[in-house]
């Protein structure tokens, strides 16, 4: 049977960031909730195997939780950062902790659906110098980061034969 990799990089980290500088102590919701992020990943698990191939996901990159909270807050006043940093707990680790919350969702759903999961996460994470991987919003994966993803992508395709979704 083929095998289809999905990739989809939403994560819970996506918000009404302006909303959340004006007023911390409401409850804000991502734009993509748990629920939703699931659902969506379900759909695509269905779609793949109603084609009569194997899904295959693939966990999420890391993030730089510093850089992710400079760039949410760029062009802000200082009170606002200070609303963003109180909304998250006063660290940004939170932004992180969000973050792994989708991408152990990830892994339960992939065990749940009985699908095969290619872990991204763990070689980031083992890179001595994991920011050269990303773009200074803290999020987007530099040239050097998508090259190591596409290096653990590449050797999979070639073991398995994984057709790209």
């Amino acid at each position: 049977m083929d095998k289809t990799i999905i990739i989809q990089p939403e994560s819970g980290l996506q918000f009404d960031w302006k909303a959340i500088a004006s007023n911390p102590a409401d409850h804000h919701e991502p734009k993509m909730d748990l629920v939703a992020y699931k659902a969506q990943y379900i759909n695509k698990i269905a779609q793949v195997r109603a084609q009569g191939q194997e899904p295959v996901l693939v966990s999420l990159p890391i993030i730089d939780e510093n850089r992710y909270f400079a760039f949410i807050t760029r062009g802000m006043s200082m009170q606002e950062r200070k609303n963003i940093l109180y909304w998250l707990g006063g660290n940004v680790a939170r932004l992180r902790n969000m973050h792994a919350v989708y991408n152990l969702a990830l892994f339960r759903l992939a065990a749940t659906q009985c699908v095969h999961i290619i872990d991204i996460t763990s070689p980031m994470l083992e890179c001595a110098h994991f920011e050269q991987l990303l773009e200074q919003n803290g999020v987007t994966l530099s040239e050097e980061g998508q090259a190591l993803v596409d290096n653990e992508l590449a050797s999979l395709v070639s073991r398995f034969g994984l057709l790209a979704s």
